[in-house]
């Protein structure tokens, strides 16, 4: 009987998950079932006081977060240590090693890199740039919280004339995630400033082809680029996640990246300018 109901399941399904509408609403079903799915298992978590609002490991250790009942991407992630783990080495190197009079973050969502750059440099002038105001408000309470806030400056949207104007002077950290927007914007010809500036770039070849050499090709003779790209979690490391089953380990950590993606951390070659 069971391989029976298996087998009329297969002849239904299957060839309307051939269909593109069919699929792409198959997805989104599976999107929204891992995100109910999260937030009942952080929900538990939270209520047992073995999750909660301060960052317990990774280079932002100790930064803390607004109560669970306030949205923000990928918080189990930033709480436990596994968000972007692929930087967290750069961080801590450039936590020891520099400082920045300037640190301009570029696509800072509810501020995350905001206010955790903010903490690791305090002698930084931090610029945000985010166009969903929503993000942007929860980004300066989150500053707030961290009393970092009177050395944060919140924008929108941010164009190549946007950065142009910031017109800086000293050391410069630009950190930038914008999702496929780093082609009009990430170009020294445009906002010549940049290649005196250190630069972390998340970069988008699977969603728009041909990013990571034009991003290479514009600095690679003014700047060293180290290139990091993504890499699997080792569940392993996190206690949380021991005696959970791998869909909810996927619902809590898995990437929404659509593919592989690098990162590009550019220093410029003339270190003196930039140290």
């Amino acid at each position: 009987m069971k391989n029976l109901l298996r087998h009329l399941a297969d002849w239904v399904t299957l060839p309307v998950l051939r269909l593109s509408w069919a699929d792409r609403f198959a997805g989104f079903l599976s999107y929204q079932r891992r995100r109910a799915t999260r937030r009942k298992i952080e929900t538990r978590l939270y209520a047992a006081g073995v999750y909660g609002d301060e960052v317990t490991a990774g280079p932002f250790k100790g930064l803390r977060y607004p109560p669970l009942d306030q949205w923000a991407s990928c918080r189990f992630e930033k709480i436990i240590g596994a968000y972007e783990h692929e930087l967290h080495g750069l961080v801590t190197r450039l936590a020891a090693t520099k400082q920045y009079d300037l640190i301009v973050n570029v696509g800072a969502a509810e501020g995350f890199y905001t206010a955790g750059l903010a903490m690791l440099f305090p002698k930084a002038k931090l610029v945000s740039f985010e166009g969903d105001e929503d993000r942007t408000r929860f980004c300066r309470n989150f500053c707030r919280i961290n009393q970092v806030w009177e050395r944060i400056e919140t924008r929108g949207f941010c164009t190549a004339e946007d950065l142009v104007a910031l017109n800086p002077t000293g050391r410069v950290l630009v950190w930038m995630d914008i999702d496929t927007g780093e082609r009009p914007v990430l170009d020294p010809v445009k906002v010549p400033w940049l290649r005196g500036a250190d630069i972390l770039v998340e970069l988008h070849d699977c969603l728009e082809p041909g990013l990571t050499p034009l991003i290479r090709g514009r600095f690679e003779g003014t700047h060293h680029i180290e290139q990091f790209t993504t890499t699997g979690l080792e569940y392993g490391r996190f206690p949380l996640l021991r005696d959970m089953l791998f869909n909810e380990i996927e619902a809590l950590v898995g990437d929404d990246r659509r593919g592989l993606q690098d990162w590009f951390f550019m220093e410029p070659l003339n270190a003196s300018r930039a140290a």
